[in-house]
């Protein structure tokens, strides 16, 4: 047994069709003994009213089982927070680099985890704080990446400071700047040029968004580094973590972002691998 006593199952809203393979993964984790605990998506495929917030499930859950896309696990890494809690992605979005469990592999997948044979992969999280003089905006947990855009819909460039440990980088003229995780530069960083990083690569990326001077380019840091970054310039800007979370930036606000404490856990098939994962959903190879 992999030592599961309770299971939260979360469901994406508006993934009409879900109900059978919801049911099947629910009949299972019984049949196993295990409880179940359902978010308000996954108890409506079944018809049920006792549904719960996703924070809800997560808080109490050993194993959290997501159906979804990228966007769900995102969302359930953060309502899990700091908390140990390993989760098992079952693709029902597009590329699914954070769910590559198909949905016909989804009971083996569940099945495999309920007898012990599964292998835990940890990812690098940041933590990120955003400050405003001597306040504290927010703070918050990042599994994909933090970045810092222009606020206005005008194609005016922003400027922004990073430091590392102190030391100034650059000051970036430019769209904006991409700070991200090995399992963040398959995310936006890609798009805008960046590295992909095996997500097992100690380290953090520093990528302009459409610098104005072409010699600024991707920088990769060691994860034990702090990145602080201050808008410069007049304009507002947007701070963006996951691409879920947003705030408005003003000018002179810092962005600090650290490696957090502790990392996010997933759950998959032993015989799976990283390389597995780019080949199929970037199509390496195909001709």
């Amino acid at each position: 047994m992999g030592g599961w006593k309770r299971i939260a199952l979360a469901v994406k809203a508006g993934q009409a069709g879900a109900g059978p393979l919801v049911s099947r993964l629910v009949s299972l984790a019984r049949k196993h003994g295990v409880d179940v605990v359902l978010d308000t998506h996954a108890a409506s495929h079944l018809g049920e009213s006792g549904g719960h917030a996703l924070e809800e499930v997560a808080r109490v859950a050993d194993l959290l089982v997501v159906l979804g896309g990228d966007g769900s696990v995102l969302a359930a890494v953060r309502a899990i927070g700091a908390r140990r809690v390993p989760v098992l992605g079952v693709n029902l979005g597009h590329l699914g680099f954070l769910t590559d469990v198909s949905p016909g592999e989804a009971e083996a997948a569940l099945e495999a985890c309920l007898r012990g044979d599964f292998v835990e992969s940890q990812r690098m999280r940041f933590e990120v704080t955003h400050t405003r003089g001597a306040r504290e905006l927010s703070r918050a947990l990042v599994l994909n990446d933090a970045v810092i855009t222009k606020g206005s819909a005008l194609a005016r460039l922003i400027e922004l400071e990073a430091q590392v440990d102190d030391r100034v980088v650059a000051t970036y003229r430019s769209d904006g700047l991409i700070v991200a995780t090995p399992t963040g530069s398959t995310a936006y960083n890609l798009s805008a040029g960046g590295p992909i990083l095996d997500v097992d690569v100690r380290a953090a990326i520093l990528n302009p968004i459409c610098p104005h001077t072409l010699t600024l380019r991707p920088l990769v840091l060691p994860d034990d580094r702090e990145i602080v970054v201050r808008l410069r310039s007049a304009e507002d800007a947007t701070l963006t973590l996951d691409g879920q979370i947003g705030a408005s930036v003003r000018t002179g606000d810092a962005v600090r972002v650290v490696k957090a404490s502790e990392p996010a856990r997933f759950v998959t098939a032993p015989a799976r691998d990283h390389f597995d994962t780019l080949r199929t959903k970037l199509g390496w190879g195909t001709r």
